[in-house]
């Protein structure tokens, strides 16, 4: 097998990341965009010893699980890649993932995983989207999304079923904006220009709509003039502010915000809570299957109104102030100190007094607390932690047995580091009870998950 030859090939499964899986001559090989059944005509794009990877070139004969792509930017964006395949079909996959995940990471062999929780809306779910410009041939913006693989190839967006209809509003109106007022557009290899991201928060529960334009300098034609055009499009627009990201790095994040508009956050509701949020500030971005996964959480916390509960990773406090409607104290733990301050805010905000926040890295704080260094440590009857997709460090997993809860629910957006963090709390006396895993984000490959796992002696 070498690079640039082409292969027919019967697609067999799906990993987990959503790699297509078939074999040839021994070998491993990764189909992009194949599905379950699919027979495909494939070319090399990679070859190794032991695998290979390919780019589909035609499917000869498609699986009985394959449908047309509503999307007409399906064959180029790296987004929703699984489209095409029946939704039932994503979710059995996605759950079968998990079992395997769990039995071959974490020597569960019969792990207790029950059914998936399938999304409420499949489509227009997305309560945030980030969206890239980048210079054309001829020198003019172009705004939309990353070509499939590529972080320096981006296509013009007509359409996107995933957020609302009014965030793509808000992209067309930019498009044509920047090219009228001849915005300079950022490169992500050359690193000239200036505008860099667009991003768009249309909460659907209250329905309010930030747009933050993420720049490397304040030198924009018309900026103003922009922000009004967009407030104008719908009531829900709140507010529209300019993120400033000098950086060389490309994310859509900045050092510093300026308001052009409205107050600088919106507010969403979640479990009957009202949350803060700001350009910068973490929250699911599926709002309605985000209270189900909340609600699966409190539930395997099975908490009685007197417990202390400590929740890890805590972000912007959505979980915590949950908890704490349930416990006798929640205290969170982040490390971002502006996502510290939201939580604080959302605490007064919701009038939960019996909640508090400490900054900083979940390691250190933990160590902090063991040795006597930071005042008020906690004595958890529950642990709760939310961890990004690296999962947990492993004196992260050490500390929090020492502390001795009786349970400890994992909330996670990774079963690979789930599975490795499950197997280090066993060898530390805690037993899974179960894993429910969600499906958040259709059509694409990730999985969400609430594990409970309770002390042996319990």
């Amino acid at each position: 097998m070498q690079d640039n030859e082409l292969l027919t090939v019967s697609i067999s499964d799906l990993e987990l990341g959503g790699k297509a899986v078939a074999r040839h001559d021994g070998r491993v090989v990764f189909v992009d965009r194949g599905l379950p059944g699919d027979e495909v005509v494939a070319r090399v794009t990679r070859a190794k010893r032991t695998f290979a990877e390919a780019r589909l070139e035609r499917v000869e004969r498609g699986s009985p699980d394959r449908q047309p792509a509503p999307c007409p930017h399906a064959e180029r964006c790296g987004g929703c890649r699984f489209q095409e395949l029946r939704y039932e079909r994503q979710l059995e996959i996605k759950e079968r993932l998990v079992r395997e995940t769990l039995a071959r990471l974490g020597g569960i062999a019969e792990a207790p995983v029950t059914a998936i929780v399938p999304a409420p809306e499949r489509f227009h779910y997305r309560n945030k989207m980030e969206f890239s410009f980048q210079p054309a041939e001829d020198g003019s913006p172009r705004l939309g999304l990353h070509e499939r693989g590529a972080f320096d190839r981006i296509f013009e967006l007509e359409t996107c079923l995933l957020p609302s209809p009014l965030t793509v509003e808000i992209v067309h109106l930019t498009q044509r904006f920047a090219r009228e007022h001849r915005w300079r557009a950022y490169h992500p290899r050359r690193h000239e220009g200036i505008v860099r991201f667009l991003t768009v928060r249309h909460l659907p529960i209250t329905d309010q709509c930030a747009v933050h334009l993420v720049c490397a300098s304040e030198e924009i034609p018309s900026l103003d003039a922009w922000a009004r055009e967009v407030a104008a499009l719908s009531p829900a627009v709140r507010t529209v502010t300019l993120l400033l990201n000098r950086t060389r790095a490309n994310v859509a994040t900045g050092e510093s915000e300026r308001v052009l508009l409205g107050p600088g956050v919106i507010v969403e509701r979640l479990a009957g809570l009202e949350f803060e949020v700001s350009g910068s500030a973490f929250l699911q971005t599926n709002s309605r299957q985000a209270e189900a996964l909340y609600a699966r959480a409190l539930e395997a916390a099975s908490l009685e109104g007197h417990e202390c509960v400590l929740d890890l990773y805590c972000g912007t406090g959505t979980l915590t102030l949950m908890l704490a409607r349930a416990a006798g104290e929640a205290i969170g733990v982040e490390s971002v100190p502006e996502s510290i301050e939201r939580a604080r805010m959302n605490a007064v905000r919701n009038r939960i007094v019996n909640a508090r926040f400490e900054a900083g890295e979940a390691r250190a704080v933990l160590r902090e607390w063991a040795r006597g260094e930071r005042p008020r440590a906690p004595k958890p009857e529950v642990v709760v932690v939310d961890p990004p997709r690296a999962g947990l460090h492993a004196r992260v997993v050490a500390r929090v047995a020492e502390l001795q809860p009786r349970r400890i629910v994992y909330v996670s957006c990774n079963p690979a580091t789930l599975a490795r963090d499950l197997r280090d709390f066993a060898a530390r006396g805690y037993a899974l009870a179960e894993v429910a895993p969600f499906d958040l984000f259709p059509h694409t490959p990730h999985i969400e998950c609430v594990a409970l796992l309770t002390r042996a002696e319990s």
